[in-house]
């Protein structure tokens, strides 16, 4: 029998065995080898880890992201990506402003397009709703974040296929539009990567180790090491960044986060004449509802009175769908049909409903 070469013996040595599932089947996968020690692991290959990713990197600090999956695994994939930047809250007006900026700046350094600015408009179905968004309006002119009120007949004129007779106006804002979620990661990926950050795929995270130490004689927990793929890389700082899947993280150090695993949903119609790319995302908070253009269909979303939560977060869900509850999405529709009578005449090509995750603030 033929002995192993040097090269096959290096090659061994420089990665490890691990598993992931595919259905009911366990696969192996390799897993190369991994820092031996750095300033923080982010846990989680979506939009906040690639984010968090860049961002420490950027800032000075050694990271490594390792991703379970694959990149956008999990809620990231499927997500619908509107980004409104007026908001009540000016720290969610700056926050989004900067994800605009962001998107922009990462086409630019990585040509990964990610952004498209088709515009955003709000529906107001009443007095109280309309004198908010100009309040909104005038917080957006002190951000720099172009706006107008608009007229129930302007309103018709900018999204033709709607019905206006029962709103009082609206509030456009020209600058907001749509992220790309998988264009996002991959553009926050190979700026990461640029600057020195690893990105490893198919690598679960198995523990966390931590020690403790006294403050005033208070006892404290610090982390000292994570162990993934079978290899073990110290650190002193662990980001979790998976959201439905955050508290299996947390468990690993007797820890909880306040989130709760959610079915989120929203479906695609068949083609409707009139519609393009270019019609603005379009969100009615009275009715609780949006609508995003996708090519020549509508993709009609919303946020339940009684959503559904997924209870037992499963550990090897990453790219999968849950049936539709019709049920729980027809009050969604009722709102969509209201605000367009047209949909109820359409078919539906195709349906979404996969995890997502809130805090009691529904953030």
């Amino acid at each position: 029998m033929a002995l192993p070469s040097n090269s096959m013996k290096r090659a061994a040595a420089a990665t490890s065995r691990t598993f992931f599932k595919v259905g009911n089947v366990r696969r192996f996968a390799a897993v190369p080898n991994l820092p031996e020690e750095v300033d923080a692991v982010i846990i989680g290959g979506g939009s906040l880890g690639s984010s968090c990713a860049y961002h420490l990197q950027a800032k000075g600090l050694k990271t490594v992201l390792l991703e379970a999956h694959q990149l956008t695994a999990g809620t990231t994939w499927h997500t619908a990506g509107m980004l409104w930047r007026l908001r009540p809250s000016d720290v969610d007006v700056r926050l989004h402003t900067y994800t605009r900026e962001m998107c922009i700046k990462l086409e630019e350094e990585t040509g990964v397009n990610s952004w498209t600015e088709n515009g955003g408009l709000f529906i107001a179905c009443n007095k109280e709703r309309l004198d908010e968004y100009k309040r909104l309006s005038t917080v957006g002119q002190y951000f720099g974040v172009e706006s107008k009120v608009l007229s129930p007949a302007e309103t018709k004129e900018l999204y033709p296929i709607i019905n206006v007779d029962d709103i009082y106006g609206s509030m456009y804002s020209p600058t907001d539009g749509t992220i790309d979620p998988a264009g996002v990661v991959n553009a926050y990926k190979r700026a990461a990567e640029k600057l020195g950050s690893r990105f490893v795929e198919n690598c679960r995270v198995n523990d966390i180790e931590t020690e403790t130490y006294d403050v005033q004689g208070k006892r404290r927990r610090k982390i000292t090491a994570v162990q993934a793929g079978g290899q073990r890389i110290k650190t002193p700082l662990v980001i979790n960044c998976t959201g439905a899947w955050a508290n299996a993280i947390t468990d690993m150090v007797d820890l909880k986060v306040p989130l709760r695993a959610m079915k989120h949903a929203y479906i695609v119609t068949e083609a409707i004449e009139g519609v393009h790319p270019g019609l603005p995302n379009l969100r009615d908070h009275d009715l609780s509802i949006y609508f995003k253009t996708q090519g020549d269909s509508l993709a009609l979303g919303g946020y339940e009175q009684n959503p559904e939560f997924w209870k037992n977060v499963d550990p090897h869900f990453h790219f999968g769908l849950f049936d539709l509850d019709w049920d729980t999405f027809n009050q969604n529709l009722e709102g969509h049909i209201q605000r367009c009578p047209l949909i109820e005449t359409l078919g539906i090509k195709s349906t979404v409903c996969g995890p997502e995750s809130f805090t009691p603030d529904h953030k």
